[in-house]
């Protein structure tokens, strides 16, 4: 004689996944809400990168001496580092000198940098699907670098210059942050000041960098 095998029923098997749907449905956007917003912790990442190297070097005086009223990155004069001399006296060195610094000074994906007006800043469009501009230089993370080519000496209004970095380098949608034409930005603004101030204007960089936790 058989004994009697307990099993589920067909009403118990659908109630069962009637549950776990329910369960689903109510922590996958929690779940989705907390996971890590790669483009803001890469930005956040670019923002602290960019502001250590610039205390480095403005604070070293071999690179920025103290020469007058010649106020840190301002000071082009010719520097040397690990066998190498930058700045100087004719207009391209002393325009390069900034960005050739910054790129020794972190880990690129190659020894191509690109240290020139041609380079400095990314196509600006403020939609996505924007055209790649070839940048400064690429870092190891991924993330492209357009450096300014500059002496740092403006002496009427704004006395910034500005590092653009695409989080994402080639990769779409390769625009600055709109509301309407592109909410989710992946190239960024970072202001520098010939005395190695730094901050940010924009409504993304601010609210990223405002952000304790890197969640969406």
């Amino acid at each position: 004689m058989l004994k009697g095998k307990n099993a589920f029923t067909l009403a118990e098997l659908m109630v069962t996944l009637t549950v776990c749907a329910f369960l689903a449905a109510l922590l996958l956007p929690a779940i989705a809400y907390i996971r890590p917003d790669k483009t803001k912790v890469l930005f956040k990442k670019a923002y602290y990168v960019a502001e250590r190297m610039v205390y480095e070097l403005v604070n070293d005086e071999d690179f920025y001496p103290t020469t007058g009223e010649t106020v840190g990155l301002a000071n082009t004069v010719m520097a040397s580092y690990l066998g190498y001399t930058y700045g100087g006296d004719t207009d391209a060195d002393a325009k390069s000198k900034f960005c050739k610094l910054f790129a020794r000074k972190v880990n690129t994906t190659t020894d191509d940098v690109h240290c020139d007006n041609a380079h400095s800043k990314p196509t600006i469009t403020y939609t996505g699907g924007g055209a790649f501009k070839e940048p400064s230089l690429v870092t190891t993370d991924g993330i492209a670098w357009y450096l300014p080519y500059s002496k740092f000496d403006k002496v009427a209004g704004d006395t910034s210059e500005i590092i653009y970095v695409d989080v994402n380098n080639e990769a779409e949608p390769n625009c600055l942050y709109n509301v309407n034409t592109c909410p989710r930005p992946d190239i960024f603004e970072i202001h520098v000041e010939p005395d190695g101030k730094m901050y940010v204007e924009g409504v993304k960089e601010r609210e990223y960098l405002r952000s304790n936790n890197t969640s969406r």
